[in-house]
């Protein structure tokens, strides 16, 4: 095949002898010589190389010792008619000597040889034959270079029924039995010899028509077949010591997390809601302790979310409670009552006693702890009637409301102490001109709640201090001396059923009002 890496030459110089044409021939033999002599000397197991037109001319042949111009003909040995009748597949010509070399030549030496005929590509016609020899001794050495069990006897015989190689001077195997596994007649059989049994076999190769044929002597297989029996018997009795082992320490591997677990099971089954497998690894066990502390991590957080729901919840309905039954608040309210009751403007007072009574119910009521916005916001309106009844015209009251929010879901009780903060802290200490102002809006997925006063306002520190503590724990117990407790509350509450993306945010608008802003999603609630 690396004919063809440089084909251009050997084909011009083939195609120039075909045409007959001498100058064309000189020409182009150089630069042919030259890539078939490298390839030569590129392999050490290469002894010859030979170039033939179709008319059996030899236009070149070198050897190991040079190179030199031959016009002898082969055009007649059968080796040269059969390599041509393969169109282009190689013949493997057992060992000989070349007609076309003087047999007193060093260069004559006995040859094994791959011929095959060169194509040209462009036509697909054959344009002369290439020849590869190789010494006999470089083959028997190659094949002799190969470890042989004691006492087998190896020989090759060639298609002809030469031998062409034998490890042994003389073997073993009769003449008869030789013929018989020439003939295809059997691949394998027993030879009873001087020497003992022998079993034989042979190997043809295909595409050549050589025989490989071995023989052992049947002592030497038994020898053999007894040591393996051997090495297998211990091989499997020491399997059986490993399996022993590894089902005791398998045993430990699988009984070590189980009563780690059970351990586990038993603590969580007496409360003990801080207890945790630790399995490591990647196996079934490991994703089995993952799994129960996931579980058990789970528990632990929905009980102590539900407590905090319940604890903040009944804390939010007993501030609401105290604030409306605060002597101050109630006094002043029912001092309002009796004065319309005076000024005999009983629908006002009946308003205001069925307004303070809803109040009181509302508070008191332990229904749903989510309530549409429509009903949180009736409710303030009845807490800012009264707290109008009470301070008359010192402020107002105004609602921006979408009606589109009105069914949407809020925490119970989360407006009231906002907008009573708004009162008590920015309103109340102005002698007049309050304004206090509820705004609900719709955007997304969300909708967003304001209550804005333009009161005496906040300090920058008031206002910083209460911010961080709304982005920061919801545990109640660390502000429960705080006097932000009911903002607070109301966060703490909103980002429980929520979600920690939700809940109230203190800020300054650019004419110097105060305003909360609550941020809930837009669900509306199922009617």
């Amino acid at each position: 095949m690396a004919v063809y890496a440089n084909s251009d030459d050997i084909v011009n110089l083939l195609a120039a002898s075909a045409s007959g044409r001498l100058a064309d021939t000189v020409a182009s033999y150089g630069p042919a010589s030259s890539f078939l002599y490298s390839l030569l000397q590129g392999n050490d197991r290469l002894y010859a190389v030979s170039l033939l037109s179709m008319e059996g001319k030899v236009l070149y042949y070198s050897s190991k010792q040079g190179s030199s111009i031959n016009l002898q003909q082969v055009a007649d040995e059968a080796w040269f008619q059969e390599t041509l009748a393969r169109k282009g597949m190689p013949l493997l010509i057992e060992p000989h000597y070349k007609s076309y070399i003087d047999n007193k030549s060093p260069n004559n030496k006995a040859v094994l040889s791959i011929s095959r005929t060169i194509i040209d590509f462009t036509n697909s016609k054959p344009l002369g034959v290439v020849v590869f020899d190789q010494e006999v001794s470089q083959f028997v050495q190659n094949v002799s270079d190969t470890e042989w069990e004691r006492n087998q006897q190896f020989r090759i015989i060639g298609s002809s029924g030469a031998s062409i190689y034998s490890n042994t001077e003389a073997t073993e195997t009769s003449d008869d039995d030789l013929q018989l596994l020439l003939q295809g007649a059997g691949e394998s059989f027993r030879v009873e010899s001087d020497a003992g049994s022998l079993l034989v076999h042979s190997n043809t190769l295909e595409n050549y028509g050589w025989k490989v044929i071995t023989s052992i002597p049947a002592e030497e297989l038994s020898r053999k077949s007894l040591f393996l029996r051997d090495i297998h018997l211990s091989l499997l009795l020491f399997l059986i010591l490993i399996a022993f082992l590894l089902s005791i320490f398998f045993t430990y591997l699988v009984n070590k997390p189980m009563k780690h677990l059970l351990l586990s099971l038993r603590k969580l089954g007496k409360g003990d809601f801080k207890t945790r497998v630790a399995i490591g690894g990647e196996d079934e066990f490991s994703q089995i302790g993952t799994t129960f502390n996931g579980m058990v991590e789970n528990m632990e957080r929905l009980i102590q979310e539900n407590y905090q729901k319940d604890m903040l919840k009944n804390q939010a309905e007993f501030d609401a409670l105290q604030s409306q039954i605060n002597p101050h608040f109630l006094f002043n309210t029912l001092s309002s009552i009796l004065a319309v009751l005076n000024k005999r403007d009983y629908e006002r007072s009946s308003t205001m006693l069925r307004s303070l009574s809803d109040l009181f119910r509302y508070s008191l009521n332990r229904g749903a702890a989510i309530v549409a916005f429509q009903e949180e916001l009736a409710h303030i309106q009845k807490y800012l009637y009264i707290q109008s009844c009470r301070f008359g015209s010192k402020y107002k009251v105004g609602y921006d409301i979408d009606e589109e929010v009105l069914a949407n879901g809020i925490v119970r009780l989360s407006l009231q102490p906002l907008v009573e903060n708004a009162i008590i802290h920015g309103l109340e200490p102005l002698k007049k001109g309050g304004e206090l102002k509820i705004t609900a809006k719709a955007f997304g997925d969300h909708y967003y709640i304001y209550i804005v006063n333009n009161g005496v306002g906040i300090s920058d520190r008031k206002l910083n201090e209460i911010n961080d503590k709304l982005q920061q724990s919801a545990d109640i117990r660390e502000r429960s001396q705080s006097d932000s407790l009911g903002m607070l509350n109301v966060d703490a509450r909103i980002k429980l059923y929520y979600g920690k993306e939700f809940g109230l945010r203190l800020y300054r608008g650019n004419t110097g009002e105060t305003g909360v802003k609550i941020t809930l999603p837009a669900r509306r609630l199922a009617t």
